[in-house]
């Protein structure tokens, strides 16, 4: 039975190996069996030159002429997965080549957010979610609409993208392990703009119902809060049911939008508003306190007429969803 050697002495052999010794020397050098150095040397890379891979599109499989499909192809149609625009261009090789072949003609598809992709069940719920509205008459003036978001200090990746300088010093609050970040709440509707439930915690069942009773209870609104429909996205903790009692018993009518149905939330553009005010100028907030004072800083910027404008274009949204069948609208 060959003994297992320490890595140390392993080494030891490989090393003798590599200067060009053969197996009887390194062993009677070593002081070792013969059949250790064959052992610990069978993986042994003799040479020292290093081993390119260099793997080529197969030229043979796509000509010019698929160059120019796949070009007129993306151009009319956004990709993000490279083997969705094989299989629909029905062209040959494995996905792999193709893969190789854009990358080596420098094509880069479009990379979407992570969302999951659209099914039939979501285009169905959602025809049915706007079919039923419209049957029922839900005015846009009686609707309340209200999402979380997260705001980080250093600003999305796009303004610092957009610098004349590409290596600009990255600020501190970017370097951390754990980037300066608020999550906030708010609600918007005709006429009435809530204030922010700002937190530094994860929005949770139990932090969101309480942003929500606060924001809506206390506040002063016309038509009233007993009037009027809340709206939220499809999010777990907005349907937490042990929660659910506690916003019954707050005389609060609250209504879900179906899956994957952003674009039927105006407060998306409201929160698109916030964002571009809050970066501007490229700036950066490194502490927590200016972060937070800087959000409702450009939370009251907002104009109450504008917000107004975007909520009433519910209805037009509901319409474009119900004459698409379900699918994605423009918004």
């Amino acid at each position: 039975m060959v003994p297992r050697l320490s890595l140390s002495n392993q080494r030891k052999i490989q090393k003798e190996r590599r200067k060009g010794k053969g197996r009887n020397e390194t062993a009677r050098h070593l002081k070792v069996s013969v059949n250790t150095v064959s052992k610990y040397s069978h993986t042994l890379i003799v040479t020292d030159r290093p081993r390119v891979v260099n793997h080529k599109p197969q030229s043979h499989l796509y000509p010019n002429k698929t160059l120019k499909n796949v070009q007129l192809a993306i151009k009319n149609k956004t990709y993000s997965s490279a083997i969705q625009l094989k299989r629909d261009l029905k062209l040959p090789g494995s996905d792999r080549s193709f893969q190789r072949f854009l990358k080596a003609n420098k094509i880069g598809l479009h990379k979407h957010h992570k969302v999951p992709p659209f099914q039939p069940h979501h285009i169905k719920n959602r025809f049915d979610f706007a079919k039923e509205t419209l049957s029922k008459g839900y005015l846009p003036d009686l609707c309340l609409f209200d999402d979380e978001k997260t705001v980080r200090g250093r600003g999305p990746d796009k303004y610092y993208r957009s610098l004349s300088e590409k290596d600009t010093q990255r600020p501190e609050s970017e370097s951390r392990a754990h980037p300066i970040k608020l999550n906030i709440w708010g609600c918007v509707g005709v006429g009435f703009k809530s204030n922010l439930f700002i937190t530094e915690e994860n929005i949770n069942g139990r932090i969101y119902t309480d942003a929500l009773i606060n924001g809506l209870t206390n506040a002063q609104m016309d038509p009233p809060l007993d009037t009027r429909v809340l709206l939220s996205d499809n999010a777990g903790w907005h349907k937490n049911k042990t929660e659910l009692p506690r916003i019954e018993l707050a005389n609060i009518s609250h209504k879900f939008l179906p899956p994957l149905s952003s674009d039927l939330n105006p407060i998306e553009h409201v929160w698109a508003m916030l964002t571009t005010k809050l970066y501007e100028n490229f700036e950066v907030y490194d502490t927590i306190d200016s972060l937070r004072k800087a959000i409702v800083r450009c939370w009251k910027s907002i104009p109450q007429e504008s917000i107004d404008n975007i909520v009433l274009s519910y209805g037009d949204r509901l319409l474009e969803c119900y004459s698409h069948e379900g699918k994605m609208t423009k918004y």
